[in-house]
């Protein structure tokens, strides 16, 4: 994977693309803080879980600032509790 910034591999993951920044990285699937899936892509819309102190599920301060990134970068995307997404199954 190519060494990129926070910025760069929020954008490769909106482009299904591999990025790595540190604690940020993306396999152009999945999105992850610290090894955490904050983001993937469910029924070809890439999903954010929200996982940030307003969104009931927080994990991190710099956790919150990546979830808060990828929000604002998306356009098209869901954003979803991460209490649904585990009733949905979709994350554990």
């Amino acid at each position: 994977m190519t060494k990129t910034t926070n910025e760069q591999v929020i954008k490769a993951f909106f482009n299904q693309e591999r990025a790595i920044a540190g604690t940020l990285t993306t396999n152009g699937h999945s999105l992850y803080s610290y090894g955490l899936e904050i983001g993937r892509w469910y029924g070809g819309v890439p999903t954010i879980f929200d996982y940030t102190t307003t969104g009931g599920a927080f994990a991190s301060v710099t956790t919150s600032q990546h979830v808060g990134m990828a929000k604002r970068f998306s356009e098209n995307t869901n954003v979803m509790l991460v209490e649904f997404a585990k009733k949905l199954n979709i994350i554990r």
